[in-house]
C-alpha cells in the first residue's frame, strides 16, 4: 500500500501561511506562492523559500562583499513598499537601514508551524487515517459474502 502524505504537507503549508498572515508578513503574496508541495508519487516534500529563516531569526547588517540576491534586495523592497502603500522613494531608505542595521526577526513565525509539536499533531491525524484504511482493508479481506 502506498499512502499519500500530501494532506499532511498541505496542512503544514496552511499552518505556515496562517502564521505569516497572523504576524503581518504577507504584503505582495509572493512568499505564499513560493510555498509549494512537490509530490512525485514515491515521495513528497514541502518547499519553502530560504529567506523565511530570516523572517524568523532576523538579519544582520549587509557585509562589505555581499553577493546580490536574485531578485536584488532593492527590487523586493520596492515591491514591499508598493504593497504597503509606501512611496517608492522610501525603498532606498529602507534598504540603507537594512544594510546598516539589519532587522529583527519574528520568533515562532516558522518554527511553530513546522515545529515538532505541530508536526506530531498533524502526523497523528494522518496516521489515524492510515490505520483506519488498513483496518478496513483487513475487514474487507475477511468478508466472505
Amino acid at each position: 500500500m502506498n499512502y499519500n502524505l500530501t494532506p499532511l504537507l498541505d496542512s503544514l503549508k496552511t499552518d505556515l501561511i496562517n502564521s505569516l498572515q497572523a504576524n503581518g508578513k504577507v504584503a505582495t503574496g509572493q512568499t505564499i506562492q513560493q510555498i509549494t508541495i512537490v509530490d512525485n508519487g514515491d515521495n513528497a516534500s514541502l518547499q519553502i523559500p530560504g529567506y523565511l529563516q530570516e523572517l524568523e531569526n532576523g538579519r544582520g547588517p549587509t557585509s562589505k562583499n555581499a553577493v546580490p540576491g536574485n531578485p536584488p534586495m532593492i527590487d523586493r523592497i520596492k515591491a514591499w513598499c508598493q504593497a504597503k502603500g509606501i512611496p517608492d522613494k522610501a525603498a532606498w531608505a529602507v534598504k540603507k537601514s537594512i544594510d546598516k542595521n539589519g532587522y529583527k526577526g519574528t520568533p515562532g513565525i516558522l518554527s511553530e508551524p513546522l515545529g515538532d509539536a505541530n508536526i506530531d499533531l498533524r502526523l497523528t491525524q494522518q496516521m489515524t487515517n492510515m490505520a483506519d484504511d488498513i483496518a478496513q482493508n483487513i475487514a474487507d479481506s475477511f468478508d466472505l459474502n
